[in-house]
């Protein structure tokens, strides 16, 4: 390989620290529908509306989208949830209700005198909950959206700590998988863990 000018070694990724595990008061800036009918989740993008870390996601995307690099970094605000369909290949149609009814529950429940009424539009300007939740990849710890909160719980202090979570492609994800499966007694079949947006 030719050595080229300012070759050495040193991160290529932004040093921006990840949002710290725990609850936030957060804003709805954006929502999408993604996907076909009848596999289509809805994408809900948020920001932390309130204290040091106020507008994390914005200013994370913006620090790590300089325009330097063929691919950019993605928006670590958005929490997908799939919207229930009576004929979608889903394997989790019922979790999926329940996801989405929970969802709109501590939404509405943050913004009082607001009622959802199936237009995704309205959602945005509301205030919401966040729990971040902790997770690792490569043996390197992360933190995303494990869930929504109401308003009231997160300033309460009434949030639980969600359980560290690895991405279903991570290594370290499908190594404790393989440990747990082997120490399955005979005639019981493992049962997968309902996935968290990611």
């Amino acid at each position: 390989m030719i050595n080229y000018d300012g070759m050495k070694a040193e991160a290529s990724r932004s040093a921006f620290e990840m949002l710290p595990e725990g609850a936030y008061v957060a804003k709805i800036t954006a929502v999408k529908i993604d996907g076909e009918t009848p596999n289509q989740s809805l994408i809900i993008r948020v920001d932390v509306a309130e204290g040091e870390h106020k507008d994390y996601f914005t200013k994370r995307y913006q620090a790590e989208n300089t325009g330097n690099s063929r691919f950019p970094a993605k928006y670590r605000g958005d929490y997908r949830l799939r919207i229930p369909n009576p004929a979608s290949d889903s394997k989790y149609p019922e979790s999926d209700k329940r996801q989405m009814n929970d969802a709109i529950y501590r939404i509405e429940s943050s913004n009082p005198g607001f009622h959802f009424d199936g237009d995704e539009k309205k959602l945005v300007g509301k205030a919401v909950g966040i729990t971040m939740r902790l997770g690792t990849y490569n043996d390197k710890p992360f933190t995303v959206i494990g869930r929504f909160e109401t308003v009231d719980d997160v300033k309460g202090g009434l949030c639980k700590k969600m359980a560290p979570k690895q991405p279903s492609w991570s290594p370290d994800y499908l190594a404790a998988k393989e440990q747990a499966e082997s120490a399955v007694p005979a005639g019981f079949t493992p049962v997968d863990s309902e996935e968290i947006p990611f």
